[in-house]
């Protein structure tokens, strides 16, 4: 799958046969355009097939959210010991019709960094997030109910419960900053909606209360309007609250959006949905449906600072999963071993049952991969041992089709664009698992 991707960089002349990142500099923006449309035609076109024709393993695999995960190169090597292979998003495919120089080597240097791991294939890049986000437009959406009907009832309290409201004002540089305010206070023309305990990188957060005005019909019978915002407008406590109300639906519709169509990739090439989110873990779970109708609650499993293991360089996990790859796969099936022996748990009971699976099914495995490590360290000469502080996990067993997609396929009508971009929508798959985790580097 995603040697396609480097077999285009180096046809687009973007990547050296060796992997290193052409120098860009050198280039005229005219150059760099026509090799960079290329590329993304190339990759977009072939993107569909290549996971048409993906053949899935029964290994645990996980996919990294586009939007909650940091995908930083500690996290990446440090969940290439815990997945047999880990998606990533293109960094260099996007649905906008630009790309600053700056994120153009920053990919590229991605690119460089990640070139055995993806000749490997314990890292596969797809355009995911374009999937997601097809076109620029910005759509005019109306609902008569507020978008409550966008929201999946079982977490629409919790989403509410966890919003943070801010008040927006423009300033003289036509720059929109965040006020540490409760926009309630002073009830603004714009806010900013995000949640406690959240982790989101992209999605819409920014609001405006715009009127239509000066509403007139052109030639072709289509209504033409004028958008208007007042800048230094407030708004009386009951629109205002009605409107903060539509707008955390809304914002919340579009990240759901996103969540379904890659939680739906993520089982189609069957690789678990990772998020670092502590929020969107616990709405998640808060919404399982197992086939029985019981609810799982979420719940921490390799949590405690029990320490796991940091590679700082692409080199330690080529060799350590060649050397070692009986104690990888070993692994690598005990987590979905103790996954499954959770399942009929909640509560305490799940808990007390994980520290103790956790004791006796991982940890010694942990220690047996931390050796092996270690010995690799020992044999090079600048080492690359480090440790982390915690690997924290959600494992939450669903229902046999992806969580959120159960949950919407009640509201599908309101939400025509959060149909599957990819494949066919009518599948059922083996039971998932969805895993929220964290790694922070001491």
């Amino acid at each position: 799958m995603s040697n396609l991707a480097l077999d285009l960089l180096i046809d687009a002349g973007l990547l050296t046969s060796t992997g290193k990142a052409f120098d860009i500099k050198r280039l005229t923006h005219e150059e760099i355009s026509k090799r960079l449309s290329h590329y993304n035609a190339a990759r977009i076109s072939t993107a569909e097939s290549e996971i048409d024709n993906y053949i899935a393993n029964d290994k645990l695999n996980a996919l990294f959210s586009t939007g909650s995960t940091r995908n930083s190169e500690s996290s990446i090597l440090s969940s290439a010991l815990v997945y047999d292979s880990i998606i990533l998003d293109d960094p260099l495919v996007t649905s906008s019709s630009s790309l600053s120089i700056s994120s153009l080597t920053k990919g590229l240097c991605f690119f460089e960094w990640a070139f055995e791991l993806i000749r490997a294939n314990f890292i596969l890049i797809l355009p995911v997030s374009y999937f997601n986000k097809p076109s620029n437009d910005i759509p005019l959406l109306l609902s008569e109910d507020a978008f409550r009907s966008s929201i999946p009832s079982e977490i629409h309290d919790f989403i509410h419960k966890n919003t943070i409201i801010k008040s927006v004002i423009k300033s003289k540089n036509d720059e929109m900053l965040i006020l540490n305010e409760d926009a309630f206070e002073n009830r603004r023309t714009a806010l900013h909606i995000s949640f406690e305990k959240d982790y989101w990188r992209s999605g819409t957060s920014l609001f405006l209360f715009q009127t239509l005005e000066n509403c007139k019909k052109n030639g072709s019978g289509e209504l033409i309007c004028q958008q208007v915002w007042d800048p230094n407008g407030t708004l009386d406590s009951e629109k205002f609250k009605r409107w903060a109300y539509q707008s955390t639906n809304q914002a919340m519709r579009s990240r759901l959006i996103n969540i379904y169509n890659e939680t739906y990739l993520a089982e189609k090439l069957g690789h678990t949905y990772i998020t670092e989110s502590e929020f969107e873990a616990n709405f998640l779970s808060m919404s399982g449906k197992s086939d029985s109708g019981r609810k799982h609650t979420s719940a921490r499993f390799l949590d405690a600072n029990n320490g796991f293991i940091y590679i700082d360089k692409p080199e330690t996990i080529i060799e350590l999963r060649d050397r070692h790859n009986v104690a990888f796969e070993r692994f690598n099936y005990s987590l979905q071993y103790v996954s499954a022996q959770l399942a009929s748990f909640s509560g305490e009971d799940f808990d007390r049952q994980a520290k103790i699976l956790f004791h006796s099914e991982i940890m010694p495995q942990i220690d047996e991969i931390r050796s092996h490590v270690g010995s690799i360290s020992r044999a090079s000469a600048k080492g690359g041992i480090a440790t982390l502080s915690g690997l924290a996990a959600a494992l939450v067993t669903g229902s046999t089709v992806p969580l959120i997609p159960a949950l919407m396929l009640g509201v599908a009508g309101a939400l025509t664009e959060a149909l599957p971009l990819v494949g066919n929508a009518g599948r059922i798959k083996k039971k998932p698992v969805y895993i929220w985790h964290k790694i922070v580097k001491t």
